[in-house]
């Protein structure tokens, strides 16, 4: 079965005439993928002229773009989406067929995967291409690996032997674009699509308005974790004073280094509700596996040990800082810069070291 499938499609998704950051993370993975396989990593566009899009996603590691350019598609609808989506899989029947991990790419993929029908894995933080031997099933050559968090502190892999498309979402955060190439060549195909008559249509598109705080778009992100609540003594402390430390880093960075910086927390600290914290602290600074991933320039990790649900939402920082207690943390075999230490003692002398005062209000 497998010979008749080829090629390794990556879903592209567009927003105010430009690809989304996400979808050229989403080529870099697949472009992966395809070499590993010797296949051809292809782009799948759905919209209304959006050929110079096409254009750009060759230059980010596309070998041909799959172009459904129609006016029916100038709004995203999610039954217009799959119907082209759908018969383009059933008639070039691709290998691999990737995605992002959020809310329209992970709409899509399962119902494109209902419909074909086939395994969908989701929340994919590694892709691979490996042999797979079952007892029961056989064995097969050249299976995609898909790579999430999975309870505790796993990493579950799963296969799809027997089914194609293999398909998966990927977080975004995952995996760094590649580099532009103007000299790239490919290949773009249009593809026309003739809209049936819907019970349903798309009368109006309203924007939501910018997540509060914007930790995917952060320059530099300072994490919170529970360790916080004790000192170097282990004495309990204020946890509003930590977060008093963090503002007071956070407004030096804007100001004098003109940075971004938010603040996140960790799942734990959030989910442990403490009373100090309310209001300033909630499920909108979480980062890690069940919030946001994210890619700063500079992750400072304060009083976190680094379980992985937390560290595959922030591994793949250009620079990640760490203070915590413990030697052995977790959070220390990814850090660029471990700082071992009492954190009410550290975090004012980063920031004291980078000119501000470290002492918080």
């Amino acid at each position: 079965m497998s010979g008749e499938y080829s090629g390794v499609w990556v879903y592209l998704q567009q927003s105010k005439g430009d690809l989304l950051p996400a979808s050229l993370e989403l080529l870099a993975a697949g472009r992966g993928v395809a070499d590993k396989l010797g296949q051809q990593n292809v782009g799948v566009l759905l919209g209304n002229n959006l050929e110079p899009l096409a254009r750009k996603a060759i230059e980010h590691g596309a070998d041909a773009v799959l172009l459904v350019d129609s006016p029916a598609l100038e709004t995203y609808f999610n039954l217009a989406y799959v119907d082209a989506i759908y018969a383009l899989v059933k008639e070039r029947k691709p290998y691999v067929f990737l995605f992002t991990s959020n809310e329209v790419g992970k709409d899509v993929a399962g119902r494109v995967a209902y419909r074909v029908p086939t395994g969908l894995a989701t929340d994919n933080v590694q892709l691979a291409v490996e042999d797979y031997n079952n007892p029961a099933l056989g064995q097969f050559k050249d299976l995609l690996i898909q790579v999430r968090p999975d309870f505790g502190t796993r990493l579950a892999r799963i296969y799809t032997p027997k089914h194609r498309p293999q398909m998966a979402t990927v977080r975004a955060g995952s995996f760094s674009p590649l580099p532009a190439d103007p000299k790239r060549k490919g290949k773009v195909e249009k593809i026309r699509f003739e809209a049936p008559a819907y019970p349903a249509k798309v009368t109006e598109v309203a924007e939501l308005p910018p997540q509060v705080p914007d930790l995917a778009g952060a320059d530099v992100v300072i994490s919170l974790g529970l360790g916080i609540l004790k000192d170097g003594s282990g004495l309990p402390r204020d946890p509003r004073e930590a977060y008093g430390h963090a503002q007071e880093l956070k407004k030096l960075l804007e100001e004098r280094y003109h940075m971004k910086a938010e603040i996140g927390a960790t799942r734990a600290l959030i989910y442990a509700e403490i009373k100090e914290l309310e209001g300033v602290i909630g499920k909108s600074n979480q980062v890690g596996q069940t919030g946001s991933t994210v890619k700063p320039k500079v992750y400072i990790a304060v009083g976190i040990s680094g379980a992985l649900q937390h560290r595959v939402g922030m591994r793949n920082s250009s620079k990640i800082v760490a203070i915590n207690l413990d030697p052995k943390a977790p959070i220390f075999k990814i850090a660029h810069y471990p700082i071992v230490g009492d954190l009410y003692e550290e975090l004012p002398k980063l920031t004291k070291a980078l000119g501000g005062a470290g002492s918080a209000s």
